[in-house]
């Protein structure tokens, strides 16, 4: 009979980088396939969408975190402090991304018009939850889901659009850049978990927000690949 294991953080921080979010068929196809013009923008939107929310969130979270976890909160500062472009405004991750949309002829009233897909929708409802209701320990773990898992999209989607012979290496700053940024946001929330997390049942908790924003996430990218794919002439 097989033994279960206990959990750790290491073996929760395993669990995040197999999940299968982390190889979908949106990536894959995004990388393997060339999209048309129409196809980019209808990805740039939704994933705009997602990206131009998911700060404020963040934010919100930074405020929920209790005075006294001064170690998540200083891990939380660093992600929000990189994401807004470490106090300059032409680095913040959101104009890096709405250059990329400028490639793709997509004009900021294009973007702020764009309605989100149910998954993306969805998406961001269950991250409000967990960074706003479900206290602060799921909150962790979704937020250490979140800057975990989203290492592995920039591995797909800049060799992805490296194809495409109208795009700069500056239309592509912020796939390029998030190639390396991820990986210490997802060192920094890990530091944050194991700071935090103070015995099993705190841990537990990390797991629950992690697991569910993992699978959120999961449905996140299966919206997109239909939205995207599904819908070719």
């Amino acid at each position: 009979m097989k033994t279960l294991q206990p959990l750790t953080v290491d073996s929760l921080l395993h669990e995040l980088t197999t999940h299968p979010v982390n190889t979908n068929i949106f990536f894959v196809d995004f990388r393997e396939h060339v999209l048309t013009t129409a196809q980019l923008q209808t990805f740039v939107g939704q994933y705009h969408f997602f990206c131009h929310r998911f700060v404020k969130l963040l934010e919100g979270l930074l405020y929920q975190t209790p005075l006294d976890e001064l170690e998540m909160r200083v891990e939380l500062t660093k992600t929000l402090y990189s994401e807004l472009g470490s106090g300059s405004l032409p680095h913040a991750h959101i104009r890096q991304l709405e250059r990329f949309a400028q490639a793709v002829e997509m004009s900021e009233q294009d973007l702020r018009h764009t309605q989100p897909v149910p998954e993306v929708q969805e998406y961001l409802e269950c991250i409000h939850h967990l960074f706003m209701e479900a206290g602060y320990l799921q909150a962790l773990g979704a937020e250490w889901a979140i800057e975990t898992t989203a290492v592995s999209e920039f591995q797909y989607f800049l060799p992805g659009l490296q194809k495409y012979s109208q795009f700069t290496p500056h239309d592509l700053t912020f796939f390029s850049m998030h190639l390396e940024e991820e990986l210490a946001h997802s060192h920094w929330m890990t530091q944050g978990v194991r700071h935090t997390a103070k015995n099993p049942e705190d841990l537990e908790q990390v797991a629950r927000g992690a697991r569910q924003t993992a699978e959120a996430w999961h449905t996140f990218w299966k919206g997109m690949h239909r939205t995207v794919f599904d819908s070719r002439a």
